[in-house]
């Protein structure tokens, strides 16, 4: 009797990823961040500018630029045989899609304080909305902006959970 209740384990773990890949999954890579760890909050960017946020995981996996199979319809990410639970926030990387923006910080940045004002070299200015302290010096760090339940959110390079911010300008 183990043996067939062994076989059946096996087989639908080996099922599992044939199923997913049935609901309008795709092949792409996960640009940044790089290395790309798999934790609960991380967002990523695709190479086909798809802005994502990893969900209820801590995988730990420090990958450089890993192949991913993407399954939005399901929220779900395969990277290298792991499964993970995903949330997709925009499908594209232009200042066009008011879903998300990618920029740069004008000048040095030195994390997060409560209130922080924060100017892009786009010209834009954003203003901390979500309490949080961080300290973390960086000198025109890039950032991603992406709209989360209403709320956007701030990706800072290096700084491990995004901000919630409001533009200013």
């Amino acid at each position: 009797m183990k043996p067939k209740s062994f076989m059946l384990k096996v087989i639908s773990v080996i099922a599992f990823p044939l199923v997913i890949n049935a609901q309008n999954c795709y092949e792409s890579s996960i640009s940044t961040p790089s290395p790309f760890m798999g934790n609960n909050g991380e967002i990523f960017k695709l190479s086909d500018g798809t802005i994502g946020e990893v969900k209820y995981e801590y995988e730990y996996m420090y990958e450089y630029s890993p192949n991913v199979i993407m399954c939005p319809n399901s929220g779900k990410m395969i990277v290298n045989g792991k499964t993970l639970n995903i949330e997709i926030h925009s499908k594209s990387n232009t200042s066009t899609n008011v879903g998300s923006l990618e920029a740069q910080i004008d000048g040095e940045f030195n994390g997060f304080e409560g209130e922080t004002i924060i100017k892009l070299t786009n010209g834009q200015i954003w203003q901390q909305s979500e309490y949080y302290y961080h300290y973390h010096y960086s000198y025109m760090p890039k950032v991603i902006i992406y709209k989360s339940n209403n709320v956007y959110k701030m990706q800072v390079k290096g700084i491990p959970k995004a901000i919630g911010v409001s533009r200013l300008k």
